[in-house]
């Protein structure tokens, strides 16, 4: 799971990438020997991020069989879109293409509906899914990808520093009052910052969701970022940084990563981060016992939503039944457990309970009640068509609010008016 801000490739790492991640695209006839190759299109921005995916793809290629053989082709999240936007022009899409839920909606082009019958193909079917699982893969009630796991956003705590400051750990009855009361007297009582607020979409965009009950896009599915109740909500979180004074600015907009840092190394004692972060934010070596709870309630309760990520198959590939079969591999029970030990919270409730049963024992009942609380009530997210320009426009805005250079109000305005059309 990766939800950063998307970064831009130069022209020649673009055509580098296009030339390679071309080739093979779609599936052509069967090879000599009568095998057929599929080719699986999917982001990796290291080594060990690759080789998890080839964990994953050794059960998917047994579970196949021989007559089909499973191609893994990758590129860094930040030129992973350039890439398929490439192959797209291009009319070769990878028969199994990752997407990102966020981003699903600008992408749909690219990928043939999933039927409940393609469904039963692949030996499985809606009610394998956790509540609000399938609701990222889907557009205007369409299903266009089946999601390899599941995830919301925590509140993450440095429980040494509230012990130091004399306050009582977060609950996952929190509300914002809590949250924001408890943000001061850190600050106010220890050398760090209650709180680091953060340019990324969702990291920042939670807890103005989570005050208001509003997403960034109404029911309608429209940009709805002037919306008063959420403008006042934003806000908040901005004077965290402007005027509170609980969170240091970020830095720069491209300080994707700063939020994390702040946490890690003890400056910071709460940020908002995804449940897939829960394997490095509460590691044993950090230095301080830590562990997350819920998302703070606002006035009208409880409220978040589900992202994930998936795969699809491509409009172009000329062997949908060999594809379906792959899909189905990749994002069954065997594959979820994998997926499960590799720290993400599978999508499947089947597989579930090996991920929790693999957190460090120290946290695992306090974390699989905060994983689970996030999930109860959840709605999926809501994106528009522009949701990628949206996002990569976002941070620099949110600097210059955290400055005092900018009001949130003239930002979400300013957003609102490029890409509310």
């Amino acid at each position: 799971m990766r939800f950063t801000k998307l970064a831009v490739g130069v022209v020649a790492a673009a055509t580098a990438l296009t030339m390679s991640a071309c080739t093979s695209g779609t599936t052509s006839a069967p090879s000599a020997g009568g095998k057929t190759t599929i080719v699986w299109n999917m982001w990796a921005g290291d080594t060990d991020a690759e080789q998890k995916l080839r964990d994953q793809m050794a059960v998917a290629q047994k579970l196949v069989g021989d007559d089909i053989t499973i191609e893994l082709q990758t590129a860094p999240w930040a030129d992973y879109f350039t890439k398929l936007n490439a192959n797209m022009a291009s009319g070769n899409v990878a028969c199994v293409t990752a997407m990102n839920g966020q981003r699903l909606s600008g992408y749909t082009d690219a990928f043939v509906e999933l039927t409940d019958a393609d469904l039963a193909a692949m030996g499985t079917s809606r009610d394998k899914y956790s509540a609000g699982a399938l609701a990222p893969m889907e557009v205007d009630g369409k299903l266009y990808n089946l999601p390899y796991d599941t995830a919301s956003m925590l509140l993450f705590y440095n429980a040494d520093l509230f012990q130091k400051a004399g306050v009582d750990l977060p609950t996952n009855d929190w509300t914002i009052d809590d949250f924001q009361k408890a943000a001061e007297q850190i600050t106010a009582k220890t050398d760090a910052k209650g709180f680091a607020v953060s340019v990324d979409e969702f990291q920042w965009l939670s807890l103005p969701m989570a005050k208001s009950g509003l997403q960034a896009v109404n029911e309608s599915g429209a940009l709805d970022l002037t919306n008063p109740a959420f403008v006042e909500a934003a806000s908040w979180y901005g004077d965290l940084a402007s005027k509170l004074k609980v969170s240091d600015a970020v830095p720069s907009a491209s300080d994707s990563g700063w939020t994390a840092t702040q946490f890690e190394t003890g400056k910071a004692a709460m940020i908002v981060e995804g449940t897939w972060m829960v394997g490095s934010l509460t590691a044993a070596d950090l230095g301080f016992s830590a562990s997350a709870v819920r998302l703070p309630s606002g006035s009208k309760g409880a409220y978040g939503v589900t992202l994930g990520s998936g795969y699809g198959i491509a409009k172009t590939c000329a062997n949908k039944d060999a594809a379906l079969k792959v899909l189905g591999a990749l994002t069954g029970a065997e594959a979820q457990a994998v997926v499960a030990a590799q720290s993400d919270l599978p999508a499947r409730t089947d597989s579930q309970q090996a991920f929790y049963d693999s957190l460090p024992e120290a946290n695992r009942e306090s974390m699989t009640s905060a994983f689970t609380s996030s999930f109860e009530g959840a709605t999926g997210q809501r994106v528009t068509d522009k949701w990628t320009q949206v996002a990569e426009a976002m941070p620099n805005n949110l600097v210059s609010v955290y400055t005092g250079q900018m009001t949130m109000s003239d930002a979400l305005t300013d957003l609102q008016s490029r890409f509310g059309g």
